[in-house]
């Protein structure tokens, strides 16, 4: 009678024959256990280990929401009833024994699960896009050779849900599968899952993955999810914060209250036009002001040089025109005696005329320093 006790009790125990699962290092895998349904209102659990040494990783007591701890993440579905269990980032040191247990008094009820997790570098862990709003997506993820012949899928995961939502699978060899924007091709003989997304909207952005179904109808049947796809949508249309005037009018001009939010513009054109257009706008006015300056600097150059209080008259000196020209004698007799500093001097022998430059052409005077001197002697 003991005996036969004893052997009941080990056969509520367990809940039946081991899941064998298998993982990739990166990825994650989708465990479901099934129980009675006289445990509905029962604590569900997933432990590491085996016997009393089991570890646990986590457990719950809410029901038909996901429940997260660490990198494990259970649901309890009392509609079935199943017990779901998602592990993510998966390692090799993840591999060994676990439970999926229904706590109770006396004994537990549990499912054995033997998990093993391969190190596989045949394939792109992650993939990164990023598409305009209305543009198509076409990624290829690569699978190991041991899911070849198991139905491949695509699902989308969020923030809020640990649970990858199920967008559509395939189940045959190169064949398209359609549903609305979505489409997948399984190639087998390249190994390749081909995701195409058409008219993509910025609702799309999201964490997608390519998955495997391993047996998942029958009771231990389970998910692998093999590649990451990071999709960001963005929209190319890049809308105008700020608009600035061509002219001014003299009602118009910036007065002390308004020209700070004209010294705000910039920051907003920097947002309202792409980097490069700024960059050449700036370049062009930078330009522009060098001429403009250097104009000014040439002009005022000039001006100086013209001033009648500078001017410096020069003459041809060719055959000797100025010597002896009645004009330029009339125009000499005029001056002050004291002509030291004078351009034209008088032709009196007796002033001093050391520094003119067109001095007397009486033989007499002192013309030393003189440019054009007598020619008469």
């Amino acid at each position: 009678m003991k005996i036969l006790l004893i052997f009941t009790l080990c056969l509520i125990s367990d809940g039946g024959a081991d899941e064998n699962v298998t993982g990739y290092s990166g990825g994650r895998v989708l465990i479901k256990c099934n129980y009675n349904t006289e445990y509905r209102k029962n604590q569900k659990y997933f432990c590491k280990g085996s016997g009393r040494s089991c570890s646990e990783q986590i457990k719950i007591g809410a029901k038909n929401e996901w429940i997260h701890s660490g990198r494990f993440s259970l649901f309890d579905d009392t509609n079935l009833p199943k017990i779901r269990v998602q592990i993510r980032q998966l390692t090799v040191e993840d591999t060994g024994t676990y439970r999926c247990g229904v706590d109770q008094v006396g004994k537990d009820i549990y499912t054995p699960v033997e998990l093993k997790v391969k190190e596989d570098l045949s394939y792109e862990k992650s993939i990164s896009k990023t598409v305009h709003v209305g543009g198509d997506l076409n990624i290829s993820c690569k699978y190991p050779e041991s899911l070849r012949s198991d139905p491949k899928f695509l699902c989308k995961t969020s923030l809020q849900r640990a649970a990858c939502a199920y967008k559509l699978s395939v189940k045959e060899s190169r064949k398209y599968v359609n549903e609305g924007k979505f489409s997948l091709y399984d190639d087998r003989e390249t190994q390749m899952l081909t995701v195409s997304i058409r008219n993509v909207t910025e609702q799309d952005s999201s964490e997608y993955w390519c998955g495997a179904e391993a047996t998942w109808k029958s009771d231990h049947g389970y998910r692998v999810y093999f590649t990451q796809i990071n999709l960001t949508v963005t929209d190319p249309r890049v809308p105008v914060s700020a608009s600035v005037p061509t002219k001014y009018s003299s009602s118009s001009l910036p007065t002390s209250s308004s020209s700070s939010s004209l010294l705000s513009t910039p920051t907003s054109l920097e947002r309202g036009f792409p980097a490069s257009t700024v960059i050449t706008v700036s370049v062009i006015l930078l330009l522009l002001l060098i001429g403009v300056i250097f104009l000014i600097v040439i002009l005022h150059k000039r001006c100086r040089t013209q001033s009648p209080g500078t001017m410096t008259p020069t003459y041809r000196e060719t055959n000797g025109d100025y010597e002896n020209d009645p004009n330029v004698l009339h125009f000499q007799s005029k001056q002050m005696t004291n002509q030291s500093d004078s351009v034209f001097q008088s032709l009196n022998p007796n002033t001093n005329q050391s520094d003119s430059v067109y001095q007397s052409l009486n033989p007499k005077s002192n013309q030393s320093d003189s440019v054009y001197q007598s020619l008469k002697y």
